[in-house]
């Protein structure tokens, strides 16, 4: 102990003192190179903090541990070996993975078509058997949409509650399915799914999967075209998921679902269409905007003491399932409502009927997850991290996880089998350095689920196109290996909400007037929205999906003065990828977010093998563009200072050992 203490000192006598005299030699405001005498002292300071954080980890350990499997439901396909339909009424041709759409007229009318009857269909080839829910679609029609995750024969078989109605039990089809012909990778390697273990989303053949999702909170008032408009830019700019809530939709699910009900359900269907027809995974909520949760459930017999009554959760099942019905046999994922983990902000929003241990939202995470034929991913929409985190403090957590956070409760979907993976709200300062205490909290604490950063600041609401870039980088390299990005008006259409005030992120203001005058049409050409696709295309060409965060482990890295940045680097530190969001260059905001030379300086990069050669390349954030490959050689403590970035902007860089690619 008195060692390790001793230590402790000893290393922060040589900061303190180093810090002193590098401050010495800087000057303010300047984009000059670095003097030579403060890169010396830089990389006598790195090597030296390096060597001595290497010796405590030895002592002390660290948090570098295996990240602890998930429990994993098994899959809603069960194994079977069907005959085939000798005379099938209907004959069909297919793609793999692409949704299909059969409907069928009863030939019996009912007096509530939507609570009366039910309809599934069997659907069977390739040894699996898929149960999936139809929809009652107004008049006497029943639809069933439905994919072939294979090429080969399928065959359905139609099981209807009311059998003696043969108009719509029993009906029988082939299916002849063929491999996607077309260019969406989404339909190449199938619908994405999370895996045990996995910090990130794979296609259904193992593919690893880049979120980078687009924000549409107010999909309800957005028109066809308007979503046909977005999708077709965001496509082209690399996104590949499309966030949408359904406020504005026209229709109402709080006391049945009617024929008043079926003319905005089209409406809706058309956008879920085209989202799809564009290759993007559809990140959805359910049903309304949160809020109407309680007026659904007090129509439906309300609550029976502390939960929803036996009524209430029979109906809330049943239009959990026709929710699956009409939109799972599209790419999707369930997001279930506008931050309702851990509730929806209770002391705030005035809902007295529940809170975060009678979440109602529980039971339509376990009710989609019961219906879905396809197993989606499946998560909670959470509030921001002022309120939620993935573990924070841990009250009322029943797993005994190490605290990074304590500023904020746990999610409540921690226990919940259909949840796999944390839809977190983040946005990290973009005038200082990360303490990392979220980042930690999200990936050491997820039960080995996905964390992704689903919601940020706004560009041209609450930040501008430096926080919106910055935002992304920082989400990956901790790890969160998923971006939601969100720019002023497409986040919701036409909304009004905190037009009224200028807003400020410590670098750039965005006054009323922006927010009021910006359009979503503007929202598709803010720089930001292209430069989260160079961001894609740098970290695709990386093995992203290994790089693991390394926070403020400084035998990793150890950052010069001033200095701000996120690590990441793979399990042998033979590729690692440094984001440097420390600038002094008064073209990347309105204001400057350090000081001294901290704009244009590094630090010292460790664990590398000593005396190994590795070869750089600098990636400029702004422009997507790269720097020419240059080559290093580490020293014989296996460490290198970086020296100084090309420019005083944010930037990246990628490092590579030499014999490895």
């Amino acid at each position: 102990m008195r060692f390790k203490k001793q230590i402790s000192l000893l290393l922060c006598v040589v900061m303190v003192f180093l810090s002193a005299t590098l401050s010495s030699y800087a000057s303010d405001g300047t984009n000059a190179g670095t003097p030579a005498i403060i890169n010396t002292a830089e990389e006598i300071t790195g090597l030296v903090i390096n060597y001595f954080a290497k010796l405590i980890n030895n002592i002390k350990g660290t948090d570098e541990t295996a990240i602890p499997p998930a429990a994993v439901n098994p899959h809603s396909w069960i194994e079977y070996n069907g005959e085939p339909i000798e005379n099938p009424e209907q004959r069909l041709n297919a793609e793999t993975w692409v949704a299909n759409e059969i409907a069928f007229e009863s030939e019996k009318s009912y007096t509530n078509p939507f609570n009366d009857v039910d309809v599934e269909l069997h659907l069977w080839g390739n040894g699996r058997l898929y149960k999936i829910p139809a929809f009652w679609d107004g008049g006497n029609v029943w639809k069933v949409r439905f994919v072939c995750p294979s090429e080969g024969n399928w065959y359905f078989k139609t099981v209807c509650t009311d059998a003696e109605n043969t108009s719509l039990d029993g009906r029988t089809g082939a299916v002849i399915c063929t491999g996607y012909s077309g260019e969406h990778e989404i339909y190449k390697h199938g619908f994405i799914t999370t895996n045990a273990g996995e910090k990130y989303f794979t296609y259904d053949d193992g593919t690893p999967f880049f979120w980078l999702g687009d924000t549409h909170w107010g999909l309800g008032d957005g028109t066809g075209d308007m979503v046909e408009t977005i999708c077709e830019k965001r496509v082209s700019q690399g996104f590949t998921v499309f966030q949408s809530e359904p406020i504005g939709a026209k229709f109402d699910f709080t006391n049945g679902i009617t024929e008043e009900d079926m003319a905005g359900l089209a409406d809706y269907d058309e956008k879920f269409r085209i989202v799809a027809e564009n290759g993007l995974v559809h990140a959805n909520a359910q049903f309304f905007f949160s809020y109407f949760i309680e007026p659904l459930i007090s129509n439906n017999g309300g609550f029976n003491g502390n939960e929803p009554s036996d009524s209430a959760k029979a109906y809330l099942e049943k239009v959990s399932r026709y929710w699956v019905a009409r939109y799972g046999a599209y790419p999707v994922v369930w997001t279930l409502g506008q931050e309702v983990d851990n509730d929806f902000y209770w002391s705030e929003t005035n809902h007295p009927e529940w809170g975060l241990d009678n979440n109602p939202y529980k039971l339509v995470a376990e009710y989609l997850a019961k219906h879905d034929a396809y197993d989606h991913p499946l998560s909670a929409h959470m509030e921001n991290v002022g309120s939620t985190s993935v573990y924070g403090n841990g009250e009322g957590a029943t797993d005994n996880c190490k605290v990074y956070f304590k500023d904020a409760m746990p999610s409540c979907f921690r226990d919940i089998k259909a949840h796999n993976f944390y839809a977190v709200q983040w946005h990290t300062d973009k005038t200082e350095q990360s303490d990392f205490r979220i980042e930690k909290d999200c990936w050491y604490n997820s039960q080995g689920k996905p964390a992704i950063n689903y919601e940020g600041q706004y560009c041209y609401l609450w930040t501008k196109n430096f926080g919106s870039r910055m935002q992304g980088w920082t989400a990956y390299l901790n790890g969160m290996y998923g971006y939601g990005w969100g720019g002023h008006d497409t986040w919701s259409y036409l909304n009004v909400y905190d037009e009224e005030n200028d807003s400020s992120d410590g670098v750039d203001t965005i006054t009323s007037e922006e927010k009021i005058n910006a359009t979503w049409q503007d929202a598709l050409e803010y720089e930001s929205s292209y430069q989260a696709g160079y961001m894609r295309d740098f970290l695709e060409n990386t093995e992203w999906y290994n790089l693991i965060p390394r926070f403020d482990n400084k035998a990793y890295f150890v950052p010069a003065n001033n200095v701000y940045y996120v690590y990441a680097g793979n399990e042998d530190n033979t590729e690692i990828v440094i984001y440097f969001y420390s600038f002094t260059d008064e073209t990347v905001a309105q204001n400057v977010n350090t000081k001294f030379y901290g704009g244009i300086k590094t630090g010292t990069i460790g664990s590398l093998v000593p005396n190994g050669r590795y070869t750089y390349q600098w990636f400029n954030p702004i422009s997507g563009e790269f720097s020419e490959e240059y080559e290093f050689t580490a020293t014989r403590f296996g460490t290198y200072y970086i020296g100084d970035r090309p420019q005083a902007t944010d930037m990246a860089l990628r490092i590579r050992a030499a014999d490895k690619f």
